[in-house]
Parts: C-alpha cells; structure tokens; sequence
C-alpha cells in the first residue's frame, strides 16, 4: 500500500530539514553532487545539454545547476519515488 499525501507530506519536510547536500565535482558544463539523507547517500549530475559528464550517475538536463534546485530534484526524481512503493 503506497503513503498517503500527509505522510509524503511530512516525509518531504524531513527530507529538506536533514538532508546534507554537497557539490563533489564542478565543470562549466555540468555539477555532481552528493545528497545523504538518512544513511543514504544518492549521486546525480546537473548539466547542460553540451555537457562533459562522463560518469554513470543519472543526469538531469538545467542550465540551473543550484543546490536548491538539487534538492528538489533529488527529493522528486530520486528519493519520493522509492517512498511511494513501500
């Protein structure tokens, strides 16, 4: 049975509170970054289109490369979707 909205909710509150984010490598063209949010850590890139990245952690395509913007697609793309299947 999947969370419900409140629980998400509430979820999403820690996440932003506790998260710990931190930029691991930086390039014109893209940024790597960390986030450990309760004993897990989950790796992603922010790049443009053009980008040098050459690693295999997912990629997220902004010209926007902010840790606030980080986090939200973190939360969004990483963490809430394996929320939603326990």
């Amino acid at each position: 049975m999947g969370r419900t909205r409140k629980e998400l909710y509430d979820l999403a509150n820690h996440f932003y509170l506790n998260a710990q984010i931190e930029r691991i490598a930086h390039d014109p063209t893209y940024n790597l970054y960390k986030v450990v949010y309760e004993g897990d850590s989950y790796y992603f890139c922010l790049c443009n289109r053009k980008h040098r990245y050459t690693g295999t952690h997912p990629k997220f395509y902004f010209t926007n490369k902010s840790e606030k913007l980080a986090l939200n697609l973190c939360w969004k793309k990483l963490v809430e979707p394996t929320l939603k299947q326990n």
